[in-house]
């Protein structure tokens, strides 16, 4: 018998952020049997799209900007990805896909998912490729000037939860499929044009940081270069992007 699969994500405030959230969802509504998302309390359009989304196949549930704001440091992010889950597992599915909502699983993974699930392991490393300064370039440096992993417990059974920032589940992962089932990090070439806000939004909103990183003050419209040389930190994507964010692509080109 096939086992149960429900892709689960959370988003506050996608529109006002520039969030791939359409497309991410689009994509979990194509590899899953169902769809968990929450809304944790958006006051800028987005629960309107998200409405625009919901089917037999797809559930959201739609929080308030109170229940957001009683939650404080990155473990927010962990709280509301958890609520998803929690209601995939009390559906009865047996695995979960978690992908954020500045995030997209490539369209050559979708069967790749479903064949790591029948091997019945506890959970799966999937690989993420962050893209930066533009959508057709990702970073090339060490692990230790990343920004954030490229290896990432996502695919799990439903028991398990995510921990710290939302970046991955606690899990024993399997590595067996980690060059198979490819997600692609979108979150760094969002419209640069919003992008200093929602760095400043995370930082300082949702990690409770004192400060927020200096180099934004550097400009007004965020520049990458302040961060990474493009001409040896970065390097050309290996294989066309998923189908679904092209077009989201395309609208995000800066020279």
């Amino acid at each position: 018998m096939d086992k149960t699969l429900a892709g689960c994500t959370f988003i506050r405030n996608g529109i006002e952020f520039d969030y791939c959230f359409i497309e991410t969802i689009k994509s979990i509504q194509k590899c899953c049997d169902h769809v968990f998302i929450v809304d944790a309390g958006s006051d800028d359009g987005t629960v309107c799209e998200l409405k625009k989304m919901q089917d037999n196949k797809t559930t959201i549930i739609y929080l308030s900007k109170l229940d957001w704001d009683n939650q404080h440091g990155k473990e927010k992010l962990s709280y509301f990805s958890n609520i998803a889950i929690q209601a995939a597992q009390d559906a009865g599915y047996e695995y979960q896909l978690y992908i954020q909502c500045d995030e997209i699983i490539h369209e050559n993974s979708y069967s790749e998912v479903r064949r790591a699930i029948e091997q019945n392991n506890e959970a799966y490393m999937c690989s993420r490729i962050n893209l930066w300064k533009s959508c057709y370039m990702k970073l090339d440096v060490p692990l230790n000037k990343m920004p954030c992993s490229i290896s990432v417990i996502r695919l799990t059974k439903t028991k398990y939860r995510c921990v710290g920032d939302a970046e991955s589940l606690d899990a024993p992962a399997n590595l067996g499929f980690i060059n198979n089932i490819i997600i692609y990090h979108v979150g760094f070439v969002r419209k640069r044009e919003v992008m200093k806000s929602k760095i400043i939004n995370m930082q300082q909103g949702v990690f409770a940081m004192e400060h927020y990183d200096s180099k934004l003050d550097q400009c007004e419209i965020f520049n990458p270069d302040l961060w990474f040389n493009p001409k040896t930190d970065l390097k050309p994507i290996d294989e066309p992007l998923p189908k679904l964010i092209q077009q989201w692509a395309k609208e995000r080109i800066y020279e």
